[in-house]
């Protein structure tokens, strides 16, 4: 086995918003007014959507290093589809997001074959896409090369 290491967040309930600390970071998650909030920060879900982006961001620059790749920029769009009739309490539906997309959008000048090698070996790497694949979830990545 190789390096463990320990994530740790601590949070404070009040109403619908929560106040975590990560280090010496601040987290505020609330939801819309829509949803019994009063929409002071972003909602459970956009922050899980913004987690998948930001590590897939992570581990792109770290992989462009190791295939001496020009990574010059990337840039995120995700979305995730759920029907939220099963967080609300019909048992007969999954409460999770049923399919993520996310379209990114690569500065290099590399080809897209190297940009298809790079996301294959973020996808295998980054733990929050897998974490949701490897939970059965549908998702679907696709990155392709920014037009000038």
């Amino acid at each position: 086995m190789g390096q463990q290491m320990t994530v740790k967040v601590q949070g404070i309930g009040n109403g619908m918003r929560t106040d975590s600390v990560a280090g010496k970071h601040k987290i505020a998650i609330d939801e819309p007014v829509s949803m019994g909030g009063k929409d002071s920060a972003i909602d459970p879900l956009s922050t899980f959507l913004a987690s998948l982006i930001g590590c897939e961001n992570v581990m792109a620059q770290i992989i462009a290093k190791e295939m001496n790749f020009d990574l010059q920029g990337i840039s995120f769009d995700v979305e995730g589809e759920l029907d939220i009739s099963g967080l609300m309490g019909n048992l007969e539906v999954k409460p999770y997001f049923e399919k993520v997309i996310v379209k990114a959008i690569v500065e290099t000048s590399e080809s897209q074959v190297r940009i298809n090698e790079m996301q294959a070996a973020v996808d295998l790497r980054c733990p929050v896409f897998r974490t949701i694949k490897d939970a059965g979830i549908q998702i679907e990545n696709q990155w392709v090369k920014a037009t000038k």
